[in-house]
């Protein structure tokens, strides 16, 4: 293959990193870039590990007599986008690079810089012939991008270290020490439903900015659903009408954009001055990323079935009382959401209603304590709950010597300190912390900008410091 990287430091993160980028990779296409690394391995005489799930862990002992055990962990799955009017098969072409202002970039498509530079550092340190590198452990794991499928079916039970640098961060100087836990709630009933009657009146939330249900839950931006609620409250409260059919939102761990609902009324006019009233009172409360939000109303076809009266209360009911947004901010990094939910996925119609939400905390206790909070919710109104799809959080240590070397030799080569943060997501190191006790653990990577879009980019210049800066904190473990 044409190298386009071979003449940039560190020369053989970008070789590798070049041509790992030659080998489909998305999700579930795992197993021709572990059969890289492990003919890479292979060819160093390493020893490794391969799984069912498409996991490798590859271990290259130090020279040194006195060298302790390190592990490093990054994915080798990538987020698979083409810009409209590319044509790129994630299956079968490899990605084309190219580099533009000091960022290398793909034509068209997703880089794969998350987390492909992990794997790139991660073979350049196994097949380094640096003398002073200490015992390595290097967990490459599958299916990080849809569920962490890999890190979930790993056996952990031969690792060594009980140190471990995590290599998916995206942001230079800012290292994470914490992440959250999460669980899936879903809280249902199904009753029977009666026949429509009445006019039918269409209610449609558009507009709003919707986001990462985690790491922007605190930063104001609006529920769509919870947003219809309100409004559908406060017209129940005028005269009672009886829910046809409720929608909104697609995934859990997304903050809703859209809403619509179809009520049963007796006159659609009845309500004008409550949703005028409505808009104008939520307009100015709004953050400016929900300017554009739009509320229509108009006529309905007939359905066929609708809620009772009893199942409207109860619909609007489990939405406006159910835990929503944030429910604590940590004691110990200031600014970081600790626990919350987000009611991401709701669906009513011929009498069966569910919601989808999504608990996420970086205390366990605390995912705990949320979902007894749900529990009573349910009983209350005479709904079913359950809980699936539960992952462990990275809690935060307040003692940590990994931690604090990575401070010290950030502030040797930077000249100021770096930033210690903790996510308000969920990250393999939750996963790993719990099949390994004890470990300490950071995360840490160069600039990546955009992710899991056609403009991701990854900063040359980062790249090179960020390794610069793992190696000396490898060296000194």
């Amino acid at each position: 293959m044409e190298y386009i990287l071979k003449d940039i430091e560190p020369k053989q993160v970008f070789k590798y990193f070049e041509e790992i980028s030659a080998i489909p990779r998305g999700s579930g296409n795992e197993t021709a870039v572990v059969d890289y690394i492990a003919a890479v391995a292979d060819y160093y005489g390493l020893k490794y590990r391969r799984d069912g799930y498409n996991n490798i862990l590859v271990k290259k002992p130090s020279v040194r007599s006195d060298a302790s055990t390190l592990l490093l962990q990054g994915h080798t799955d990538m987020v698979c986008q083409a810009n409209n009017g590319t044509e790129h098969d994630f299956e079968k072409d490899g990605i084309e690079l190219y580099t533009e202002d000091g960022y290398i970039k793909a034509k068209g498509t997703t880089l794969g810089g998350d987390d492909g530079v992990a794997v790139a550092y991660m073979l350049a340190l196994l097949t380094s012939d640096d003398k002073e590198l200490p015992n390595l452990e290097c967990l490459f794991t599958s299916g990080e991008e849809v569920g962490m499928t890999g890190a979930i079916g790993f056996d952990y039970s031969d690792i060594e270290s009980r140190l471990m640098i995590n290599i998916d961060s995206e942001e230079e100087g800012i290292s994470f020490v914490s992440c959250a836990g999460g669980v899936r709630l879903e809280m249902s009933f199904s009753s029977d439903a009666i026949s429509e009657k009445n006019k039918l009146m269409r209610i449609d939330i558009k507009g709003l900015s919707g986001g990462h249900s985690g790491v922007e839950i605190n930063t104001g931006k609006e529920n769509a659903i919870v947003i219809m609620a309100q409004l559908l409250a406060k017209m129940y409260e005028r005269e009672p009408f009886n829910l046809v059919t409720l929608e909104g939102g697609t995934k859990d761990n997304a903050i809703p954009r859209e809403t619509s609902a179809v009520i049963s009324v007796t006159d659609t006019e009845l309500y004008n001055d409550i949703i005028t009233e409505y808009i104008r009172e939520k307009k100015k409360i709004f953050s400016n990323d929900e300017k554009i939000f739009k509320l229509y109303t108009s006529k309905n076809k007939h359905i066929g079935n609708m809620f009772s009266f009893a199942d409207t209360t109860r619909i609007i009911n489990e939405i406006l009382i159910a835990p929503n947004g944030v429910l604590r901010m940590s004691r110990h990094i200031e600014g970081l959401v600790q626990t919350s939910s987000n009611l991401g996925i709701v669906k009513a119609e011929n009498g069966c209603f569910k919601a989808v939400h999504l608990i996420r905390s970086n205390n366990e206790y605390e995912i705990d304590s949320t979902v007894l909070e749900f529990s009573r919710i349910a009983k209350l109104l005479n709904c079913e709950y359950v809980t699936c799809d539960r992952y462990p959080g990275w809690d935060y240590k307040a003692d940590s010597k990994l931690r604090d070397l990575y401070i010290e030799k950030f502030e040797e080569q930077y000249g100021y300190k770096p930033k210690i943060e903790a996510l308000h997501a969920g990250l393999e190191c939750g996963l790993i912390s719990s099949r390994i006790p004890g470990i300490d653990i950071i995360s840490i990577g160069p600039n990546i900008l955009d992710i899991h879009s056609p403009d991701e980019r990854m900063e040359i210049a980062s790249v090179e410091r960020t390794y610069r800066l793992l190696c000396s904190i490898i060296k000194s473990v």
